[in-house]
């Protein structure tokens, strides 16, 4: 997929313009999914017009870049905010992201967040969808992120070495997918003691005798 344009505006009043697009873009489709949610509906929960939208975005296939970039970059915060190579830890790393979400989660921007790539995903299973090259991309690289540091673990001694490193990174990506899908349908389910319960297991089992 072609990057998200650069902002045609670089004062204040425009980005703050621009971040107010998004914001409502991944409300609107974290409810209604991207083929259900229309520019005008956006512009209007925005307060501006379609035109005006379109002078930030362009086309509406480049506003859900941009929505995708949000993503990415909460990912990327969150999973990688303690530094590129985590190890081992991980599985911490994700279990203490997980009980931060909230039980109650109307109008929450973690709940839009997780909602939105959700049902983006699910309406790009197709290859021949619009964004299904960048999600694939998306997903592989962060196997390899995953793996990488799985890998460099086994290195240090922190990790089996009779453990894929890969395979292993596969099915931590995995879990996250599935919690992720469960919350969004009942956001009351113990998912902090589940994320414990799971990182406590995965440590246990992948850490040399």
């Amino acid at each position: 997929m072609p990057p998200t344009p650069r902002p045609r505006s670089s004062s204040a009043k425009g980005l703050e313009t621009r971040e107010r697009i998004v914001d409502v873009a991944v409300r609107f489709i974290a409810r209604n999914g991207a083929r259900g949610t229309s520019l005008s509906d956006i512009a209007t929960e925005a307060g501006v017009s379609q035109t005006g939208l379109l002078y930030h975005f362009g086309t509406k296939e480049a506003l859900l870049n941009a929505v995708l970039d949000r993503h990415l970059a909460f990912t990327e915060q969150w999973l990688w905010g303690d530094g590129p190579d985590p190890g081992l830890g991980i599985v911490w790393i994700i279990a203490r992201h997980m009980a931060n979400w909230p039980s109650h989660p109307q109008d929450d921007s973690v709940y839009n967040l997780i909602g939105l790539n959700t049902v983006v995903l699910a309406e790009n299973v197709g290859k021949e969808t619009d964004f299904h090259p960048r999600l694939v991309e998306g997903y592989r690289t962060t196997i390899d992120r995953v793996a990488a540091t799985l890998r460099n673990a086994q290195k240090r001694g922190e990790m089996r070495d009779d453990v894929d490193p890969r395979l292993k990174a596969m099915e931590i990506i995995a879990f996250c997918y599935g919690l992720e899908a469960a919350w969004l349908v009942s956001p009351t389910i113990p998912v902090a003691d589940a994320a414990a319960q799971w990182a406590a297991q995965q440590t246990a089992l992948l850490s040399p005798e």
